[in-house]
């Protein structure tokens, strides 16, 4: 057994966490949706565009290379490397103001010759991750762009910290944010061609509408707290289409006792009428919050899983353990009434609902589900009772990572 405590080098605010085991081991740019404004490219700068700064380099793009949850390889293949220098290399302050101020000074030309802003280490400021949250960054990138323009540390993963009040984005298209660390929370608004890699997160906020967002070894969750770890919620006409993860790990979200509040790992949840999905998830694990891992909504068009670890009824617990005070729940893997759910080469622990599951092939479940809860296309379910039984160590050994604590996030992503 493992102490570990994900925020311990975050401020005195963070959060932290008592025990992770140690195991043994596209998004092209486009209009934003029917009834949403979109985001107009930038006027032409008032000053010179900033001349590009050298930069040596380091690794050289990984080869994606299949894994439950974050390995160092999971990385946009249209997106400048990280580890190379781009044709156009430019440095700003920690602060969102000088970030926009350089993404907007360039041109669709450099943009798709390649663009990096790299950020000087520091803190950059939050103003909360809520839907109405004074944003960080408001209309900043262009849906007319070919490529995305990256932002990174420019010191490495966590030499760049986000402030744990949150941050929101708003109406930005073409960007890609990578290395990046915080207590807090992220929000999404009507946003389009967003990455968000290679960081951790306490939680994510994808609402309004949306479109050709996907995240990449993206880490969240593992705290004591009532709202869902990842909410994806479409409203009013806006659309919420092309959402998508690989390698990433999300993590329970604990509810007090006696809350009556429905708190699930990924809740996808369409209130409005726009079209809603996919949702494709590529080498996932997630574990189950208080209620569920995955609520998917009967609105969505459908959700695709491959090579992923669904984590729930008691199991979660068994790598993240309740304290007390915490509701003491179990967790099913799925809930909702999406109607075409498929997956391939996944494990899946916990009760799976009564969702319509069209496609399994090559996966595990851990008891044995009623005929209803068959595929209706093709394929079947594997059963595997002995999941049900596994500790933290079996849980974590086929991942490659033993820990999600900042050291070991560290060593994984490097460029």
């Amino acid at each position: 057994m493992r102490r570990f405590s994900p925020w311990s080098e975050m401020a005195p605010h963070g959060i932290s966490r008592r025990t992770l085991l140690r195991g043994g081991s596209a998004v092209g740019a486009a209009l934003l949706l029917s009834g949403c404004a979109p985001v107009a490219a930038a006027p032409a700068p008032a000053t010179p565009t900033p001349e590009p700064q050298p930069w040596d380099g380091g690794t050289g793009r990984p080869a994606t290379r299949p894994s439950y949850g974050p390995n160092g390889t999971h990385y946009p293949a249209e997106t400048p490397w990280m580890g190379e220098p781009a044709t156009h290399e430019l440095v700003a302050d920690c602060s969102w103001i000088d970030i926009s101020r350089k993404v907007q000074g360039l041109t669709a030309e450099q943009v798709a010759e390649g663009a990096v802003v790299r950020v000087r280490p520091g803190t950059l400021a939050g103003a909360g991750w809520t839907s109405s949250a004074r944003p960080a960054l408001s209309g900043v990138g262009s849906v007319g762009w070919d490529r995305k323009v990256l932002v990174v540390p420019l010191e490495g993963f966590g030499s760049v910290t986000v402030s744990d009040a949150g941050i929101r984005f708003d109406q930005c298209a073409n960007l890609a944010f990578f290395g990046f660390l915080s207590s807090g929370g992220f929000a999404l608004t009507r946003c389009a061609g967003i990455e968000i890699g290679w960081s951790r997160f306490a939680a994510a906020n994808i609402t309004r509408g949306g479109r050709d967002l996907s995240f990449y070894e993206l880490v969240l969750g593992f705290r004591q707290n009532a709202e869902d770890t990842a909410g994806i919620r479409p409203t009013e006409t806006f659309e919420m289409t092309g959402i998508s993860r690989y390698g990433c790990t999300f993590g329970p979200s604990v509810k007090p006792a006696g809350s009556d509040a429905h708190c699930d790992t990924v809740q996808l949840e369409g209130t409005g009428t726009g079209t809603f999905g996919p949702f494709v998830n590529v080498d996932c694990v997630d574990y189950g919050s208080s209620n569920a891992a995955m609520l998917l909504h009967d609105r969505l068009s459908y959700a695709e899983y491959r090579h992923c670890m669904i984590i729930a009824g008691d199991l979660p617990w068994r790598v993240y353990p309740l304290r007390d005070g915490d509701y003491r729940g179990t967790p099913n893997a799925f809930s909702g009434g999406c109607g075409d759910v498929r997956l391939s080469d996944c494990i899946v622990s916990g009760a799976i609902g009564r969702l319509g599951f069209t496609v399994v092939e090559r996966t595990a479940l851990s008891y044995a589900p009623v005929r209803s809860q068959q595929p209706s296309i093709s394929g079947g379910w594997s059963v595997d009772t002995s999941i049900a039984g596994w500790g933290g160590e079996q849980i974590m050994a086929p991942q490659e990572l033993a820990d999600y604590e900042v050291p070991t996030l560290r060593a994984c992503w490097t460029w």
